[in-house]
């Protein structure tokens, strides 16, 4: 199991490989204020009117970091946008989420779902909702590896009901309907108020490459359980239909991209004209018929009677992710009990072999004492013995030396001296050796002696390890008896949508892999309802908003459509921009051409001046379009000119598709008006980007002037290198995806996706790739949808080393 411990979260509560609970700023913020939604998921909200951060000012838009753009002064700053498109930016340590599964499982937990989801009959499965949390979670820029029919529509669509979600949240809490808007801002003409700051910032921009966009994932569709309230609420149906076809239930997404594309969606979806070849748009009221009929009702709309509804939904969803927060803790903490359970019984068995080894060993000890001692005895007694026979040493008297005189008796008495000398100095050096035997048998007696004391110590020892390991087992065992008997209710109520059990570490297993990837976290009915039930709520309350203040809309939203309805934006890439003017540096020589270019125009005909900046007006009016049709579907290749007038002020988020075939280079452009990006590309795919065939987001200096990101960063030389997608580059910065292993060429000579579309894989460096050849991609959806078993297996061997499994049983 120490394989599979939890690495960490970014920018919200994480886990270390210990275990231990780690709690960062924004989760404390969170916990003081008692939400059970993360607070730093979608920044801090900007400042009120008459403070730094209204439109046309960056203050209001937070950065990748969270900070106002906006200095202390009120002076204004380049819009940064998104950073981590920079090749050359530092690289962050990846976490291998097929290696290491509890992070996803603990990244699926209830207090970091998004309240609201999409209406959808089905939910999420594990790795798409990982994708939609850390999105949420993680600031700035974040790589989604997502190859063909896998779930990435699925996964936009619960990020788009998660932030407009957030934003009816924030239209709940304004003090009324009417603060929603504030100064009026002049543009030829019109008069647009300019939103609340507070409602700002959570735009979404959804993107494809030119040669994709034909083909990309837009919003999914309408659950058929979800119809009938969605027919209750009736966000503005009718006009959807009119705009974007006969599938649309909701006019969530306006589809736009060149001057011929604006200029039909303005005439159907703000006119009601329809041509007679346009069978698929059946006809229906418009967006300004809309809103006249709206102001009738404007004044009859109940403001705190709509809050308290969603604030309803709402608290029913938070109350239902509570107790659901408890058992997922309850999961959580049972893993972690099970670890220490099994290290203390690693501990244990290591405390029990040392007391088996040295019970084994104190018999033996004590008898080799037994025999030292036994030893050192005998060796006394033999030197005692030895000391007993000490040789005596004559004394010579006066009649002795008397009777020496002669010569035959001191003859013998000479003999007799020699015989004693030699008997004592035999005599001494036996004893000598008796007492080194003495001294000798008495070091093994006290090494014999030592070692029993050790022998005893070590026993002592090792029954008290046994003892509290056991001690220690027993306790974490009680610990997880009443957590595992909440696990265990919990699954009687809500089934296999609580992720416990083995099959959550597992990394060898095929079939409990499948199982669990195909599961989906805490997607029980009560809660998926209750989730789906705040965004159709959220919706309600914009649609509130949207009648209390109708002809605030209907005044924004026909200026921005007289806008889109001429020639003008097509002309924005070769026009002067419809900025305020860079202030070049001191000693700059001035762009080529610049004193040439044509003066810029109004909706009017007539000439802007400086002292007439259009910007703030202009971007008012797309937060306005914005606030009402939440996300706008439109190519790459025509951001560019289609909001070159945003000047400073940044788009919430984009969400871009196939991004495998977008070049880095063309995506730093976009990336500059921009604070939240996701790719979602297939990077086993990748070959050579397809640029765009309308390439005026590079072109168009609008935007790569103001673009902090393409001004202060490598990308406009040498950052981005030719070969570079966007996809690859975002991954590369990526703290959570996997590793893939290229598969091996197939008898025909193709190698995977990326020959068999005849492109060259470009060269790979950095964290992208390891000594195994292996690459680096993004967060990775797993499912795929529809195919069968044995084509899946054959596109895993191709190209996708084992990583997609299938939603069939």
């Amino acid at each position: 199991m120490d394989a599979e411990r939890i690495a960490g979260y970014q920018e919200t509560g994480r886990r270390e490989t210990n275990g231990r609970q780690v709690t960062t700023e924004s989760q404390a913020t969170a916990e003081d204020t008692g939400s059970w939604e993360r607070a730093a998921a979608f920044g801090p909200v900007p400042n009120r009117h008459g403070e730094p951060g209204q439109p046309g000012q960056p203050a209001h838009a937070v950065g990748s970091d969270g900070a106002d753009a906006a200095g202390s002064d009120g002076s204004t700053a380049t819009a940064a946008g998104i950073d981590g498109m920079d090749a050359d930016a530092a690289e962050v340590d990846g976490i291998d989420v097929r290696s290491e599964p509890l992070v996803v499982r603990d990244g699926c937990s209830p207090d970091r779902i998004p309240a609201g989801r999409w209406p959808s009959d089905g939910s999420l499965v594990r790795s798409e909702q990982f994708a939609v949390n850390e999105a949420i979670a993680q600031r700035g820029l974040f790589a989604v590896h997502a190859p063909p029919g896998t779930g990435v529509a699925e996964v936009f669509g619960d990020l788009v009901a998660a932030i407009i979600t957030e934003r009816a949240r924030r239209i709940a809490e304004l003090p009324s309907a009417a603060a929603a808007f504030g100064e009026s801002r002049a543009w030829s003409t019109h008069l647009v108020a300019a939103p609340n700051p507070a409602l700002t910032g959570l735009e979404i921009v959804l993107a494809a490459p030119e040669p994709s966009a034909l083909t990309a994932h837009g919003l999914p569709p309408i659950g058929a359980g979800w119809r009938e309230s969605a027919t209750a609420i009736d966000y503005f149906a009718s006009t959807a239909r009119l705009s974007d076809g006969v599938g649309a239930w909701a006019m969530l997404a306006a589809r736009l991209g060149d001057g011929a594309a604006n200029r039909a969606f303005a005439e159907r979806w703000w006119r009601g004209a329809i041509r007679g070849t346009d069978v698929l748009f059946p006809a229906g009221e418009s967006m300004a018929a809309a809103l006249r009929r709206l102001k009738q009702e404007g004044p009859a709309v109940d403001w705190p009677t709509a809050v308290a509804r969603f604030r309803a939904a709402l608290a029913r969803a938070e109350n239902l992710a509570s107790e659901r927060s408890g058992v997922a803790a309850a999961v959580t903490r049972i893993s972690d009990l099970e670890q220490a359970c099994e290290e203390a019984s690693c501990f244990a068995e290591i405390a029990q072999a040392r007391l088996a080894k040295a019970t084994e060993r104190e018999p033996w000890v004590r008898a080799a004492l037994a025999a030292a001692e036994q030893e050192h005895q005998a060796r006394l007694a033999d030197l005692g013995g030895h000391e007993l026979g000490r040789p005596a040493i004559a004394t010579v008297t006066a009649g002795g030396r008397a009777a020496l005189r002669s010569s035959a008796a001191l003859a013998v008495a000479l003999a007799g001296g020699l015989r004693r000398r030699k008997n004592w100095r035999e005599w001494s050096a036996a004893r000598r050796e008796l007492r080194a035997a003495c001294a000798a048998a008495a070091t093994r007696r006290d090494d014999a002696a030592e070692r029993v004391a050790t022998i005893d110590a070590t026993l002592a020892a090792a029954q008290a390890a046994v003892t509290q390991t056991a001690s220690e087992v027993t306790r974490l065992e009680a610990e997880i008896g009443p957590l595992a008997e909440a696990v265990a209710a919990a699954r009687q109520r809500w089934g296999d949508h609580v992720p416990d059990g083995p099959s959550q570490a597992e990394t060898e297993d095929v079939a409990l892999i499948e199982w669990r990837e195909t599961s989906a976290p805490w997607a029980d009915e009560d809660y998926a309802t209750a989730r789906a039930e705040v965004f159709l709520a959220a919706l309600e309350l914009h649609k509130a908003l949207i009648t209390a203040q109708a002809d605030v809309f209907a005044a924004n939203l026909g200026a921005l459509m007289d806008l889109l309805s001429t020639d003008r934006v097509d002309a924005l890439s070769t026009t002067q921009p419809l900025i305020p003017a860079q202030t070049a540096p001191a000693g700059a020589e001035e762009p080529a051409g610049a004193r040439d270019a044509p003066e810029a125009r109004q909706a009017d005909g007539t000439a802007r001046t400086q002292a007439e900046p259009m910007t703030p007006a202009i971007a008012a009016a797309w937060q306005t379009l914005f606030l009402l049709v939440p996300v706008v579907h439109v190519p790459f290749g025509a951001i560019g000119t289609l909001f070159a007038d945003l000047g400073p002020v940044r788009l919430g988020w984009l969400l871009a598709d196939h991004a495998e075939r977008l070049s880095a280079r063309q995506a730093s452009a976009v990336l500059g008006c921009i604070n939240h990006g996701v790719f979602a590309g297939d990077s086993a795919a990748i070959g050579e980007p397809e640029l765009a065939a309308n390439s005026a987001l590079t072109a168009n200096s609008a935007l790569t002037a103001n673009s902090a990101l393409t001004a202060n960063s490598a990308l406009t030389n040498n950052g981005a290198r030719t070969a570079d997608s966007a996809q690859r580059l975002a991954e590369r910065k990526a703290r959570y995806g996997t590793w893939l292993r290229p598969g091996p060429a197939d008898p025909g000579g193709q190698a995977g996706p990326a020959s068999s579309a005849g492109l060259a894989r470009p060269a790979e460096s950095g964290k992208s790739t390891d000594g195994a050849g292996r690459i680096w991609v993004g967060t990775p959806l797993r499912v795929v949808r529809g195919l069968d078993r044995a084509t899946i297996d054959l596109r895993n061997d191709l190209a996708y080393d084992g990583l997609l499994v299938s939603d069939r049983d």
